[in-house]
Formats: C-alpha cells, sequence, structure tokens
C-alpha cells in the first residue's frame, strides 16, 4: 500500500468478480443467461436471481432452503436468493467459503426487473464486507426492441437501468421491424451516450465482447483491460440527449488530495443526477494508474494498477449525468485543478 492506502493491484484480482444484470420485465436477461452458461468459458459461474423463471430445474437440487441452488453440468450455480439482495448475495457468498456450495470463480446478479439497479451497485462498492470480497467488473442491462418505447414512457425505472448500464443488449431484434431498432439505438443513446450497444441474436451475445477480460481470468486484469472496461471508444460530443457525457483529462500528475475534494464537491452536490464516475488517473507518487468507478455518490476503493498501457499515461475521468452536472463539473475541473481539459 501507498501513502494514500490505494488497493494494490493483486489485492484487486483477489476479490470476486460481479457483473449486475438488469434489464426490463421480459427483456430478454433470463435467455441471455442461460446462453451465456452453455459458453465454456463460463464454467465456474454463480448466477444470483429473484426468481428461477428459465433457468432449468432438471439438475442435482443441492439446498432446498431459503436459497435454493441448482447445479449445473458445466460446474454453474444458479441461485433463488429470497430477501434483500445485499443479503442474499452475503449469504451465497458466505456459503462459497464454508463449503456450502462448489467455489464458484465469478458471479452475475440478476435484480428484478422493476428494479433500481443503482443500490445493488453501490451495495458492492461502499459495504464494507462486500467491498473487500468482491468487485463491481460491469453493469450490463438488456433492452427489449419490441416494448421499450413503451417502457421508456411509462416507467421509470427502465430508464435508470439504461443509464447506469457498461454495456447495452438490444433483445429480439429478429422479432422487430429494422426501423423500430434503428429508432431505438438512437433513443438509448439519449439515456446513456458511453455505453456500447450490442444486439443478440435469437438471445445470445459472444460473452467475450459482453465482459471484460478480467471477468473471465483476474490474471487478465492489466490497464489496457481496465481501459477498455471503463471507457466507450466514441462518444459523439455533439450529441445531445437527457443524459450528458463528459471526458476529463489532465497534461501532469494529479495531487489526490486536490483531486478528491473536487469530486467530492461534484457527488455530493450533485449526487442524484451523477448517475457514473469512471476514470483512470496518473496521480503524484504512484508509478501505475489509479482506477476508480462510482454510481451516485459512492465510489469503490481506488486501485493501483501494476503499469499503463505504452504510451497511454494521462488521467482521464469520465462522467455520465444530466447536463447541469456536466456543465458543473466540466467549469470546476479547469477552474481547480491547473492543466485540466474537459471535452463533453
Amino acid at each position: 500500500m501507498n501513502r494514500f492506502s490505494f488497493l494494490t493491484q493483486d489485492t484487486d484480482r483477489a476479490r470476486l468478480p460481479v457483473v449486475l444484470l438488469s434489464g426490463f420485465l421480459g427483456s430478454g436477461k433470463t435467455t441471455l443467461v442461460n446462453a451465456l452458461l452453455r459458453d465454456p468459458r463460463m464454467a465456474g459461474t454463480a448466477v444470483a436471481v429473484n426468481e428461477f423463471g428459465e433457468i432449468p430445474l432438471d439438475h442435482d437440487l443441492i439446498d432446498h432452503g431459503a436459497d435454493k441452488t441448482v447445479v449445473m453440468a458445466n460446474g454453474c450455480l444458479c441461485c433463488n436468493l429470497a430477501g434483500d439482495m445485499e443479503d442474499a448475495v452475503m449469504r451465497l457468498f458466505s456459503r462459497r467459503e464454508d463449503g456450502g456450495v462448489p467455489r464458484f470463480q465469478r458471479l452475475i446478479i440478476e435484480p428484478s426487473g422493476l428494479s433500481d439497479p443503482a443500490p445493488i451497485a453501490q451495495a458492492i462498492l461502499r459495504n464494507p464486507v462486500m467491498s473487500r470480497a468482491m468487485r463491481l467488473e460491469t453493469i450490463v442491462t438488456t433492452v427489449d426492441s419490441l416494448f421499450a418505447e413503451m417502457q421508456a414512457a411509462r416507467h421509470p425505472e427502465f430508464v435508470k437501468q439504461v443509464a447506469l448500464a457498461d454495456r447495452l443488449v438490444v433483445t429480439k431484434t429478429d422479432l422487430a421491424a429494422v426501423d423500430v431498432v434503428e429508432r431505438l439505438r438512437t433513443s438509448l443513446r439519449d439515456h446513456n451516450p458511453a455505453a456500447p450497444v450490442l444486439a443478440a441474436s435469437h438471445g445470445e451475445v459472444d460473452a467475450a465482447s459482453l465482459f471484460p477480460p478480467a471477468f473471465f481470468n483476474p490474471s487478465l486484469a492489466t490497464a489496457a483491460a481496465h481501459r477498455s472496461g471503463l471507457f466507450a471508444e466514441r462518444v459523439d460530443p455533439d450529441h445531445l440527449g437527457r443524459h450528458a457525457v463528459v471526458s476529463l483529462f489532465a497534461d501532469r500528475p494529479l495531487d489526490w488530495r486536490a483531486f478528491d475534494a473536487w469530486l467530492r464537491r461534484v457527488r455530493i452536490g450533485y449526487a442524484e443526477h451523477l448517475l457514473r464516475v469512471k476514470g483512470m488517473l496518473d496521480i503524484e507518487g504512484s508509478e501505475g494508474p489509479i482506477v476508480i468507478q462510482g454510481v451516485h455518490h459512492v465510489l469503490n476503493a481506488p486501485v493501483e494498477l501494476d503499469a499503463w498501457p505504452a504510451g497511454e499515461r494521462q488521467s482521464r475521468l469520465v462522467l455520465i449525468a444530466d447536463r447541469a452536472t456536466i456543465a458543473f463539473a466540466s467549469e470546476s475541473w479547469a477552474a481547480s485543478l491547473p492543466g485540466m481539459t474537459a471535452n463533453n
């Protein structure tokens, strides 16, 4: 640990990688999960769901209590976790540690289709026990191409699920007209300009394009892999939608205390409208990049990676928020921290 007590890359690798898979009712989450679990790369994955739904039950039931668990043929687990999701996930992790279930290597949490994914993501980031044992790898949201327009108009949960996502998966494209799918893609950019949009073919998406490399193998958690997981490849700065994205850069190393004080002002003052924070930072006194991410006002413990990608030593912080929050962040960044620039 250095003087700022950043987590080391080895400590980060030792934590259980977690993917939060959200999506409105009927959007195809369970169909996607079933397809993913047939992929050999996903062996040793646990899936925590509110209901089994389409998850097949024709395998060995090893527990008939509140947490009903199905062991799949490839070593994956599907668990119906009752009660508060935060407590339920910790019960499942405890059973993993004491040998009550096979020692799964990664976890997918599939909350209810009507739930706001932010509190679950925040629990992974802020709960002292969960944050030591688990790392939030990415947030994926499924979107039903047939009913998304209606759901966006009627259900605020739909909008929140889309806005928080790192990856968006459009489902049932084989059933929807081409112009409907294209109109949906435009609408999704209004709610989340930064997330890549993938199309599920008959309910399937290649796992490698959906999850960062470290989800499959923690040893692949290099700076380059983190960068691809944190940032969209391209965001149109002229696109105006309900939510906006800004990339903040620094041409010299940042003083951590000054940066932390600035970010605290943004987080506290605009917590409700600040949806995501993702960054790879060049901090004075640190050899490798410092990776941070957060949901609303809650941040994960910063992680110091071993080394920068070749030729890429530059701080970059991405914020997804409403336009007023983005304006304040951009102006205060340049004013508070010399040498900073914003691209929104």
